[in-house]
């Protein structure tokens, strides 16, 4: 029999605080939406959804406390806003298709809505960022670099590329350097945009090929890959052998209720 693979991680970290939305997929349409806190190593159930989440034009507002989507099932897809980690929506605005939808927050807060206009009275007193805070971006990447100025205001640098050829780096203790850049069907015969993580030292570098998100954190580098959170600590003698921080292969739907009443969709 064979071995079911495991659950994709995207990993979308708060800029403001130490928290991280973590969307984990798997099987097919389903996803759930967790909040870690990455200094004490606690992941947060919030809800289920069974649709696809589009990631790369999702986010974790600064204080960790909101969260954007786009997502689609079967011939609909929407936008919402919700409370993080939970997936009922606060504000919702469907749409016919998957070309644009999304968005992203500011350094301040405020909610970019990609390509698309809204009514400025937001709950929670969230507000609507100016259309232009953000390239808007059919998917994160076609026709604007939504995802990579995602990425920037997280500390990434623009190496080179556009669109899905778009190449991001960040520095790292002792001449390290951590770089990303996106491949469709990587790690699967899916036509799925993956990240491709690599660690270059000088002129040498290597592929993390199992790495679906990785950011540094206190020395070393926090990441994802088989379907877990870990932690690669580094040492004067280079990098040292990663620990596991949480597995999410277990967990199955569920059907979860938010704690407020959010708005019919």
């Amino acid at each position: 029999m064979t071995a079911a693979p495991p659950p994709r991680l995207h990993v979308i970290p708060a800029t403001r605080c130490d928290r991280a939305l973590v969307l984990r997929r798997g099987p097919t349409m389903q996803v759930a939406a967790c909040l870690w806190d990455r200094a004490e190593g606690r992941v947060t159930l919030g809800q289920w959804l069974k649709a696809r989440i589009y990631e790369h034009r999702s986010d974790l507002s600064p204080d960790g406390q909101h969260m954007i989507i786009h997502a689609r099932r079967g011939g609909r897809s929407w936008t919402a806003l919700s409370r993080a980690p939970w997936l009922r929506a606060l504000a919702y605005y469907p749409k016919n298709d998957t070309w644009f939808g999304g968005g992203a927050f500011t350094e301040d807060g405020a909610v970019f809505f990609n390509g698309m206009e809204v009514a400025k009275d937001l709950p929670d007193g969230l507000r609507v960022a100016p259309s232009d805070a953000y390239p808007s971006a059919t998917d994160g990447f076609h026709m604007g670099g939504l995802f990579a100025a995602m990425m920037a205001a997280r500390g990434w640098q623009i190496e080179g590329g556009t669109g899905y050829d778009v190449r991001l780096g960040k520095e790292l203790a002792d001449g390290w350097r951590l770089g990303l850049r996106f491949a469709h069907g990587y790690r699967s015969a899916a036509p799925i945009l993956d990240h491709v993580y690599t660690l270059a030292h000088g002129d040498e570098a290597v592929d993390c090929a199992a790495w679906e998100w990785a950011e540094p954190w206190h020395g070393g580098l926090q990441y994802a890959a088989k379907g877990a959170l870990w932690f690669l600590p580094k040492s004067a003698s280079g990098w040292d052998a990663p620990t596991m921080i949480h597995d999410f292969a277990a967990m199955t739907y569920e059907s979860l209720q938010a704690p407020y009443e959010g708005v019919s969709q």
